[in-house]
């Protein structure tokens, strides 16, 4: 683990994450405020946060395309200045229809950035692929935790126009991003092999791709619907403060952003399914406990949630990247684009469900923990991982260090 934590391109690819997601977890707080200023519906709020990560969504595959093809250096500054600009725009929105086409242009920067992201993070890792993407999650995971407090604050301060702020802060950090990126594809030869020889020998079977499917759908759906909805619960039904519900909403995501580490690091240790099942089965209690505790006891739960949410993605996304493993940026736009895609209909879906004459907002959110018990059943059937401690060095490591050592003939 400190070998990876010396990576500098893997540390670009986690601090340009930041910059995106932190766009992207200011999302929700930022359509509280616009949901009063342009007199919106619960369920026309869900639908431009699902039009974002839909949009988001269906051209990740193609920008993994362009990533694998050119290195895809600029793509993630272009990614992230467009997320950023059609992002701080949404405060000056005239009417709902031009909100709804701000948020598909910022989800198209989100889409530009994350199949590169990834796929470059995971190459940086080399064996250690797991715990190289909990890093990577790391990064992106704490941007969309920061989100939320800082358009809580911003929008407090400049009402529904403080959304510039948002847009101040991803274009400041371009630069930065660019400097640390240095070359495309800058990971060592050591790495890349390591890379090459770690790719698992697990195969996939149809049962198995649609259980893979199965599982990535219902983790997006609870996950995006909750993070979505937390600013409009605490508010509306447990008549709290933004900044209340902002600094709950960045409780979980914060916990979300130390699960995804973890859950990287005992994914290369103990193996990805077994981690996503007992996060999964953690998940559901600390779901439904969310939208039902009293008082202060919320916080602690939903840290709870997020951390357990948080560790099961890294070995989700390793996972969905070995059914293409020469194909990186494609296999990271498609299971990315994916996850956003059906995060975005579920997170509708709940939407519609919240609407006071159906369900209403607090019943539609306590069926989401439903979800992650489903997960982990549905996990039984992705095939095995477990596998012994890692050792200090891998086979592809050690035969590198062998061949350099070889007298020359």
């Amino acid at each position: 683990m400190l070998t990876l934590l010396k990576s500098r391109p893997l540390w670009s690819y986690s601090l340009a994450h930041f910059s995106v997601d932190l766009c992207a977890g200011a999302l929700p707080v930022i359509m509280v405020y616009l949901a009063q200023a342009l007199n919106l519906t619960i369920a026309q709020t869900g639908f431009v946060i699902s039009a974002y990560a839909i949009s988001s969504s269906l051209t990740q595959p193609l920008f993994g395309y362009l990533s694998d093809r050119t290195g895809g250096r600029y793509q993630s500054a272009l990614g992230l200045a467009c997320i950023a600009i059609f992002q701080g725009a949404l405060g000056f929105a005239p009417n709902y229809p031009a909100l709804v086409g701000m948020a598909c242009l910022a989800g198209c920067g989100s889409a530009a950035f994350h199949p590169h992201g990834a796929s470059g993070a995971s190459r940086s890792g080399g064996a250690r692929k797991a715990a190289a993407m909990s890093v990577f999650m790391l990064g992106g995971n704490s941007g969309y935790a920061i989100g939320p407090v800082i358009a809580a604050t911003a929008m407090a301060a400049l009402g529904a126009h403080g959304s510039i702020i948002i847009s101040v802060i991803g274009l400041a950090l371009i630069p930065l991003v660019l400097s640390a990126q240095g070359q495309p594809h800058a990971e060592s030869g050591l790495a890349r092999q390591a890379g090459a020889a770690s790719v698992s020998a697990r195969r996939f079977g149809l049962i198995a791709i649609i259980a893979l499917m199965a599982v990535m759908f219902m983790r997006a759906w609870v996950q995006s619907a909750t993070t979505a909805y937390i600013p409009a619960y605490f508010t509306q039904v447990a008549r709290l403060s933004v900044e209340e519900a902002s600094r709950i909403s960045s409780a979980n995501l914060f916990a979300l952003a130390a699960g995804g580490l973890a859950g990287g690091v005992l994914a290369d240790r103990f193996g990805g399914r077994q981690v996503m099942i007992v996060a999964w089965l953690i998940y559901a209690p600390a779901t439904l406990a969310l939208f039902s505790v009293p008082g202060l006891l919320v916080y602690p739960v939903a840290m709870l949630a997020g951390f357990v949410a948080g560790a099961s993605w890294p070995p989700l996304i390793v996972m969905a990247q070995e059914l293409f493993p020469k194909n990186a940026g494609v296999a990271s736009g498609i299971a990315l684009g994916f996850a956003f895609a059906m995060g975005g209909v579920g997170t509708a879906i709940t939407g519609s469900l919240a609407e006071p004459d159906r369900l209403g907002l607090t019943a539609s959110l306590i069926m989401l923990a439903a979800l992650p018990l489903t997960s982990a059943l549905t996990a039984l059937a992705l095939p095995s991982d477990r596998r012994a401690v890692a050792p200090r060095s891998s086979a592809a490591e050690r035969q590198t260090t062998t061949a350099l050592r070889l007298p020359k003939p």
